[in-house]
């Protein structure tokens, strides 16, 4: 399993996001920043924004990458947990 970063851009707030948290929690994630969450996944990054895609507005923009090394400073959540 590989630790993943999900991190976005949400540019429409009046956009109805609670379908993307609902998701993002479903896969296990976990909010490290306001809007950077992190996982452990057999998936690709790839795969990981296929499933998170049709969450977001079209001009939404979404980061998903495979973390080699971390380090964090008063994270929302303790990453060494994941």
């Amino acid at each position: 399993m590989a630790l993943c970063l999900i991190a976005y851009d949400l540019r429409k707030p009046e956009f109805d996001y609670t379908g993307l948290y609902s998701k993002l929690e479903e896969l296990g994630a976990k909010r490290v920043q306001e809007s950077v969450w992190m996982l452990q996944s057999t998936e690709t990054a790839k795969d990981l924004r296929n499933q998170l895609k049709d969450y977001f507005h079209k001009k939404d923009r979404l980061l998903v990458a495979v973390v080699a090394s971390w380090s964090s400073r008063k994270a929302m959540t303790d990453i060494k947990t994941l």
